[in-house]
């Protein structure tokens, strides 16, 4: 399969740490179940782990909006 953003064929389904930034605060979302590509960085999730990583981002921004 080839990533869809770079065009690589160098995806590997494996789990990683996914950091995020909002607002200058950085999180880490562990062990993102996903096929990476080692040219770009771009991770595709399924729909579980595609859940999981937004109720992450969603509670992260809301913390950090609560200051």
């Amino acid at each position: 399969m080839k990533c869809p953003v770079c065009g690589s064929a160098d995806l590997v389904r494996e789990k990683r740490d996914m950091p995020f930034t909002y607002r200058e605060q950085t999180t880490v979302i562990t062990e993102v179940g996903a096929d990476w590509c080692n040219a770009c960085g771009e991770a595709l999730t399924d729909p579980e782990q595609s859940e999981r990583v937004m109720a992450a981002i969603k509670r992260f921004r809301l913390q950090v909006d609560a200051g």
